[in-house]
């Protein structure tokens, strides 16, 4: 007669326990308040009051709508890679994997839970630094929110949020040390962030041709969303290179995304579960 405890659960089931868990996880982090609140939020507030000059009073609020966009994706990519890299970190170091090769769990389910965990967490974070931008007096055009823009709001964060979270697991197989992963992620975020002219929306401080800023994911993300929401004719600060709103680009994000997942899957099934248990 077969063990009850080892019955085969269903894969929504295990994706739902395994994304209760991680939340739980989250909700122990003593960083994740301030990762996921106060770090973005001071940036938006620092950058707005010393390193941005000062613009056309008829762009103002466009700025401050294109910072409040790119200090929530930031505060997101923050909150993604440290916190998921170090909970997957831990798990691999604390050998937790060992008992749960000898049940018959899905991979796939517990790496569903943990992005489904990380992109909630991303999700809070994104919103609070949103809502600083408007009290700050952010100028977010309502009356373009439709269909289309919602779809590209929301499939672009997802698929940001996704994006992070794959490249974070290949973050936590190098650093295999999680007290040391929080402040490595900064590092890490810090430099794409500046790297890319914060996030591409300042592709004037690029020595070089800007034009990567379009086909980086941190970048693309960003770019796409401002351009959705604010409306090309508003952003001109941000411009060259053109604003990516093409099928191209929206087709290329997915691309990043559906390529880093696929590897993530790999990750977890080869170093996770593929051990003995």
């Amino acid at each position: 007669m077969t063990n009850p405890r080892h019955r085969s659960v269903p894969w929504t089931g295990q994706a739902r326990a395994f994304t209760r868990r991680h939340v739980q996880q989250l909700r122990r982090n003593k960083l994740l308040v301030f990762l996921a609140v106060g770090w973005p939020v001071l940036w938006y507030l620092l950058t707005m009051a010393i390193f941005i000059e000062a613009p056309d009073p008829d762009q103002l609020g466009y700025v401050k709508a294109a910072n409040g966009i790119t200090y929530g994706l930031f505060g997101a990519f923050t909150v993604t890679v440290a916190v998921f890299a170090g909970e997957f970190a831990r798990d691999l170091e604390g050998d937790r994997y060992r008992k749960l090769r000898a049940i018959p769990v899905s991979p796939t389910a517990d790496l569903a839970g943990r992005f489904v965990a990380g992109t909630a967490l991303g999700a809070c974070s994104y919103l609070v630094t949103i809502l600083a931008a408007v009290a700050h007096g952010a100028t977010f055009e309502l009356e373009r929110i439709g269909p289309t823009t919602v779809a590209i709001l929301a499939l672009t964060f997802v698929l940001f949020c996704v994006i992070a979270m794959a490249l974070a697991m290949g973050l936590a197989l190098v650093i295999t040390k999680p007290e040391h992963m929080t402040t490595i992620a900064v590092v890490v975020v810090l430099m794409a962030f500046y790297l890319t002219g914060f996030n591409g929306i300042t592709p004037g401080m690029i020595a070089e041709d800007p034009a990567f800023v379009n086909y980086l994911p941190n970048s693309l993300a960003t770019r796409m969303q401002i351009a959705a929401w604010a409306g090309t004719d508003s952003v001109e600060f941000m411009t060259p290179p053109e604003a990516p709103l093409s099928l191209e680009y929206g087709a290329l994000l997915v691309g990043y995304a559906v390529g880093l997942s696929a590897a993530a899957v790999g990750v977890m099934t080869r170093f996770a579960y593929g051990g003995e248990p």
